[in-house]
């Protein structure tokens, strides 16, 4: 309550619209009650001949009365449409209830089809059953068309069986599930488990059951006798509707719910943040296809534990895919007074890009192009990470050994020595793994692999020695050298990390490479470092990865649970690295200072 009325007391009209065009949409919407006061006026005899023959040619000539009645159903479907629409808006606007979208209204329309009563015992079902399905739909990598396609199967079954089933037991409450339009039902179960998938099931519950009341409420206003007359009676009041409609969105746009967020137990502190997780799970919003895609692993990596930690340290968070419609759900999510000069806002990159040679970059150049803080590397340092050629020779600049690269023409055509082992690396995609050749056939193989994908292929000499990998982060203050976790070591057969047994001469072989490493890139607050480490006792950097190391089961966490730092204290201070007066040197540059000099 205290939130609804800072909002009320802090709202400020839109003022979207200039003053005399709004004038003109007040008048287009006062305009359709004049007309029906003509319209009165001649149903009741007045004297006025010119105003009574005018409501009456209205009556005779602008009606849809004339409409038989077994036909008026889905006319009325049609012009009270914008109604359900308003109520929809001032829901959304006014109260700051978030909805399924506009679902309630397709809602509406199954339950005074069916009844209420058969509509919500098909929607639990429904719900529940594709809640439990979606997730393994999701593991297994079913595209898209092919979930929604197994879900319309699901839909489909559920209300044949209930057909089947009200026959057997004389049920009409079973046998009506058939009758509820299938589109309908299929879409909002799908919304349903997106929202489970992005939110939580209480989030998902709560806007569930707000949108199936808000269709209740459509379809008992809409079922009402003497509305479903007037609305036929007088179909220009649809242009008064419509006038409401951006009236709401001008004056009466106050949210007055909008922080209420069920499952959310957590005491807010006063210094809690909007943070948005930009991810890519999904590729709907391009033109066409071009260059290279992100791996897969990142439409399957979950962020739900990610989410769960922030908010449990009482910030708002919201998910969001990385696409063409990241700039608008931004806008719409962070409010302008957490953009001051210490930002209240930040957007935590978890997204590989959707394609491209410069897919990694897309994220940080939005963010400094409508200015909203962001973890990770800029864009101009996330191009030399994501251009491994580039980031070869930024490493040989500042003398740190790295892969000898070159490309793949002059072994495979010039018949030069292919005795491997061979490391072929995407040159413009540094997030993926390397593939390992060991004979010519073999590199063949994995360069076409690479080409087929859309990428340029570069080769190197597989480094002989142990492979390790480092998370380094930032120091706790602007001047303090980057941190250092335990190194990690692959542990065969299985191929999981544990941390590398090093000897003292070792560790400080391997942090100093990897520290050196984070300062030269400009990696801003957390990076992974992959490293080879020879007899001698000198590392070299394999790689480097920047994004989605924040998993609690990744290398990150469980680098930093081998040096006592647990993951929620993990994500506090990886935050923290962003919360800083907007006047002070970012740390990409005042790092620089530390950089150690070599001859």
């Amino acid at each position: 309550m205290q939130s609804a009325r800072r909002r009320l007391r802090e709202h400020r009209p839109r003022r979207g619209i200039p003053l005399p065009f709004l004038c003109i949409i007040v008048a287009l919407g006062v305009l359709p009650l004049l007309l029906v006061g003509l319209r009165v006026l001649a149903l009741a005899g007045h004297s006025a001949a010119f105003l009574s023959l005018s409501g009456d040619w209205l009556n005779q000539h602008f009606s849809l009365l004339w409409i038989a009645a077994e036909d008026r159903t889905a006319i009325l479907h049609v012009v009270q449409l914008p109604l359900a629409a308003l109520l929809v808006a001032i829901t959304r606007l006014s109260l700051g209830i978030r909805v399924l979208g506009f679902r309630a209204i397709l809602i509406a329309i199954g339950m005074r089809e069916v009844g209420i009563l058969p509509s919500l015992v098909l929607i639990a079902i429904i719900a529940a059953c594709v809640v439990l399905v979606r997730p393994l739909m999701r593991r297994s990598g079913m595209p898209l068309y092919a979930r929604v396609s197994s879900i319309l199967s699901i839909v489909a079954a559920t209300m044949v069986a209930g057909l089947l089933l009200g026959t057997t037991f004389d049920s009409a409450i079973l046998s009506s599930f058939a009758f509820f339009p299938v589109v309908i039902l299929a879409m909002l179960a799908e919304s349903i488990a997106d929202s489970v998938a992005r939110e939580n099931i209480a989030t998902a519950a709560w806007r569930t059951g707000a949108t199936i009341v808000l269709a209740l409420l459509i379809a008992l206003v809409a079922s009402w006798p003497l509305l479903s007359q007037l609305a036929l009676a007088c179909p220009e009041l649809i242009m008064t509707q419509l006038v409401l409609v951006i009236l709401v969105s001008e004056f009466a746009d106050w949210r007055l719910l909008e922080d209420f967020r069920p499952g959310d137990t957590a005491e807010k502190p006063a210094n809690g943040l909007c943070i948005a997780v930009v991810r890519n799970r999904w590729s709907n919003t391009i033109l066409r296809h071009t260059g290279g895609n992100a791996p897969r692993r990142y439409r399957l990596c979950s962020v739900q534990a990610l989410v769960d930690a922030l908010r449990g340290a009482g910030h708002t968070v919201a998910v969001l895919e990385a696409d063409a419609r990241l700039y608008n759900r931004l806008r719409d999510f962070i409010p302008g007074s957490a953009l001051g000069n210490t930002p209240g806002a930040l957007v935590i990159n978890y997204a590989g890009g959707v394609q491209g040679t410069g897919r990694l970059c897309q994220v940080p150049s939005l963010c400094e192009m409508i200015g909203v803080p962001y973890t990770g590397p800029d864009p101009l340092a996330m191009a030399a990470i994501s251009d491994q050629l580039l980031l070869a020779q930024t490493l040989a600049a500042h003398h740190l050994p790295a892969l000898a690269l070159q490309e793949p023409g002059c072994i495979t055509d010039a018949g030069g020595d292919a005795a491997g082992p061979w490391l072929v690396l995407h040159r413009f995609q540094s997030d993926r793994e390397a593939l390992r050749a060991q004979g010519k056939a073999s590199l063949a193989r994995a360069v076409r692999r690479i080409v087929a994908a859309g990428d340029r292929p570069l080769i190197a000499r597989a480094p002989v020695g142990r492979m390790l990998r480092v998370i380094v982060m930032r120091g706790e203050t602007e001047d303090a050298a980057p941190q250092v976790l335990p190194p990690l070591e692959s542990q065969t057969p299985k191929r999981r990390h544990g941390v590398a047994r090093l000897d003292q001469h070792e560790r400080a072989a391997v942090e100093g490479a990897a520290r050196r490493v984070f300062i030269a890139l400009r990696c801003r607050d957390i990076a992974r470092i992959d490293l080879w480490l020879d007899s001698a006792g000198v590392a070299g950097v394999v790689g480097v990865r920047v994004v989605d190391l924040l998993s609690p089961r990744g290398d990150a966490a469980f680098a930093a649970a081998a040096a006592g730092i647990p993951y929620p204290v993990l994500i506090t201070h990886f935050i923290a690295c962003h919360v800083r007066p907007m006047h002070q040197a970012p740390a990409a540059f005042s790092n620089l200072r530390t950089l150690p000099e070599t001859a």
